[in-house]
């Protein structure tokens, strides 16, 4: 199957860099300091905002492996759309309001920062910088979708991608810092929804078939295989989605996904805290909008037939199915839009992972010791120069651990988000909602959370004979362990200061979103 697409799609590859790269320079003359690297505080409005948010949760996951999975598993594979946007936004709402307050009050750089300022506990802050290095597996996950779509529309090696790959995305947040990352993720998120709605749209108008209506890609996909139709809620004996309490862990899996530092570092960034909630009306719809790409999967299965799968891998479905319905013209543009979409994550996490050196383990942690002699200034020039350096050796990292293509992106993905998501549950979610979270709760819930996890994915992948490799659901049940862990040893444990809790949450912390 012929994919490449010529000089159209390496034509639409240079119109994106040139953009991108000039935002990076643009955000190099905002950026004076660390804090102007590491959040941008207060820089952008909510419309931007939730742009750049619904884009930055959107990765190479969204556009590459949940089609991949539609492709492989059927119409089963749309309870991870129906249901991860709705688990990621609850998380969001009922954590949001008091890291955008409270960070902003406490100067906090990173959400590591802001659990550390949160409990007064050193070790936390510490422990989930350390922890949130294993972003770096997300890191990797992008870098294999960008490498990807190199393959497929320009016909480029796929080691070369990652390479072409890592360098773009290094060069421009090495220069901009989280003005370029917020900036170039608000554009690539207008040309995201674009992009699921026009997937939306061909779609339900069965195109390629002849005839009109999703049901012409049911009728193909049930010759197929009758397991891959729309009459099964679930795939039965599926390690994914073969029962309602495996999807139930999915959604649970969610819930603290905003927690994860590249994202949650986002509220820092709002202008106001009264703007939260216009944020949040706009960046809800634009975020389940982008779900829409699982159907691009089930459409490239019905056109192509099984035997796509032998030839090319099922996470490449949606540059394959752009390259054989459109013209080379907007088959590269639509190709260069999910090139944007990968790109629109893997920013944001570069600046969070160098954030952990730069900030949470610099200045934080080693400066008062090694520099307790130098200026307020040298130090922040210090970590800025740091923070840079650290993009470097994340992208060789990424670029090792991305060299073989795994066969679903989301499974790389989770191996590495699921510990930070474990340990973030108590301490941020739960602690963004309950006053009497005690310290002696946070740590124990982080470490339950974060080592069960660990324990999980050994057992699951490694040890078990069959490996169950359902990286959602042992995520799931850890975070259900580290949530019941925080509540129970909060309760028999000595309370934070009560001068402390009432600075932290401060008269407002009740009240409505709307206020």
């Amino acid at each position: 199957m012929d994919t490449y697409i010529g000089l159209w799609g390496w034509a639409w590859v240079v119109v994106f860099l040139v953009l991108f790269i000039g935002i990076g320079v643009w955000g190099m003359r905002k950026t004076n300091n660390d804090e102007d690297f590491a959040v941008a505080r207060g820089a952008y409005g909510p419309v931007t905002l939730a742009f750049a948010f619904a884009a930055t949760i959107a990765s190479g996951a969204t556009f590459m492996s949940l089609p991949g999975m539609a492709y492989s598993k059927g119409f089963a594979s749309l309870w991870y759309p129906a249901t991860y946007p709705i688990a990621i936004y609850v998380g969001m709402i009922l954590a949001i309001k008091l890291i955008k307050r409270a960070g902003d009050k406490f100067r906090s750089n990173s959400l590591p920062e802001f659990m550390g300022q949160r409990y007064n506990s050193n070790f936390l802050r510490i422990a989930f910088a350390l922890v949130s290095m294993l972003l770096v597996y997300y890191i990797a996950a992008q870098i294999v979708a960008a490498a990807t779509i190199f393959e497929v529309l320009l016909g480029l090696n796929y080691q070369h991608g990652i390479l072409a790959s890592v360098a773009v995305i290094a060069l421009y947040i090495t220069m901009g810092g989280s003005h370029a990352d917020i900036m170039t993720d608000g554009i690539q998120g207008v040309m995201m929804v674009l992009i699921g709605l026009i997937i939306g749209v061909i779609f339900f108008m069965g195109v390629g078939f002849e005839g009109t209506g999703p049901s012409l890609i049911n009728d193909a996909l049930v010759k197929q295989d009758p397991s891959l139709g729309w009459d099964n809620y679930f795939k039965e004996g599926d390690v994914l989605f073969g029962s309602f309490w495996l999807v139930s862990l999915i959604f649970i899996a969610h819930i603290p996904f905003a927690m994860n530092p590249h994202i949650g570092k986002l509220a820092f960034a709002l202008n106001d805290p009264k703007q939260i909630r216009t944020f949040l009306l706009i960046a809800i719809p634009v975020g389940s909008i982008l779900g829409f790409t699982v159907l691009g999967g089930l459409h490239a299965r019905a056109l192509f037939g099984p035997e796509f799968g032998d030839v090319i891998r099922p996470d490449q479905a949606i540059p394959v199915l752009f390259t054989q319905l459109f013209p080379p013209f907007l088959a590269g543009l639509l190709g260069v839009g999910v090139l944007s979409a990968i790109m629109s994550t893997s920013d944001g996490l570069f600046i969070s992972i160098a954030v952990i050196f730069s900030n949470d383990l610099y200045k934080k942690t080693f400066a008062p010791v090694i520099h307790k002699n130098k200026s307020k200034e040298q130090v922040e020039q210090i970590a800025l120069n740091i923070s840079r350096v650290a993009i470097v050796l994340v992208g060789v990292v990424a670029c090792w651990l991305a060299w073989n293509p795994p066969q679903f992106l989301a499974v790389l993905l989770w191996m590495g988000v699921g510990g930070i998501l474990a340990g973030a549950t108590g301490p941020l979610l739960i602690g963004s909602l309950w006053k009497g979270a005690t310290k002696t709760g946070a740590i124990t819930s982080f470490l339950v959370g974060v080592i069960s996890f660990g324990a999980g994915i050994v057992y699951c992948f490694v040890l078990k004979e069959v490996p169950f490799k359902n990286p959602f659901a042992v995520a799931g049940t850890c975070i259900i362990a580290a949530a019941v862990t925080m509540i129970v040893v909060s309760l028999f444990t000595k309370k934070l200061p009560q001068a402390h809790v009432d600075d932290m949450f401060g008269e407002s912390a009740t009240t409505n979103l709307s206020k």
